[in-house]
């Protein structure tokens, strides 16, 4: 078996196996190599090079190339905060470090003092509340349900349908929370797809988690 042919069968090989790869910035470079084996194959195997072939590889190898370096860069190190530092590793690893900036810079902190009533059942709820440090009491018809503690999201649901309110949530002691308006951080996600997806799958995981802990 000649060169040529062994660059072939490693083209189509790297192409079957990018169908195993999971992490995106792996499956970019999985590409690139398959790209360069392709154009290999393809100047000289015919009897004439197939510029057609190589040409388009050649794009292939640029569109790659250049998401591969969006990648690196978004997961470069970055300088964050402790409370943030905090609420990455635990709730948004999933995301970059990048990623998970362009949402903190979103919102705002603050500090609520206890009593105050953030959220009122059938009601509108302008903002998308994260507990970092405090309690926040919740009820449904006037009777208390439950307690939302640090790592915990407040007004979730109607984030996620666009409903008014189920739940009145009163904080209890005094609470350091990330603050979203909700109309913005929405018009955020939809700029960033892949930000929407993780918001997304966050927020419902912690809606389902809600929802068994009530139901005990």
């Amino acid at each position: 078996m000649n060169i040529a042919l062994i660059a072939g069968h490693l083209a189509f090989g790297l192409i079957a196996f990018s169908f195993l790869v999971k992490d995106i910035l792996w499956l970019r470079v999985v590409s690139v190599l398959a790209s360069l084996f392709s154009i290999f194959y393809n100047y000289l195997i015919p009897v004439e090079p197939m510029w057609l072939a190589i040409n388009w590889n050649f794009v292939f190898i640029v569109v790659n190339l250049y998401h591969i370096a969006i990648i690196i860069y978004e997961k470069r190190p970055v300088r964050m905060d402790d409370k943030n530092t905090e609420l990455y590793q635990t709730l948004f690893s999933e995301m970059t470090p990048v990623e998970y900036l362009k949402i903190s810079r979103a919102a705002q902190w603050e500090t609520i003092k206890p009593g105050q009533r953030i959220i009122t059942q059938g009601m509108p709820v302008p903002d998308l509340y994260l507990v970092y440090n405090g309690t926040v009491d919740v009820a449904v018809d006037n009777k208390w349900v439950a307690e939302l503690k640090d790592g915990e999201f407040v007004g979730e649901m109607s984030f996620l349908t666009e409903k008014l309110a189920t739940a009145t949530c009163i904080v209890k002691y005094e609470t350091q929370c990330l603050v979203w308006k909700q109309q913005e951080f929405k018009e955020l996600l939809k700029r960033n797809p892949s930000l929407y997806f993780t918001i997304q799958s966050v927020l419902s995981t912690q809606v389902s988690d809600k929802l068994v802990n009530t139901s005990k």
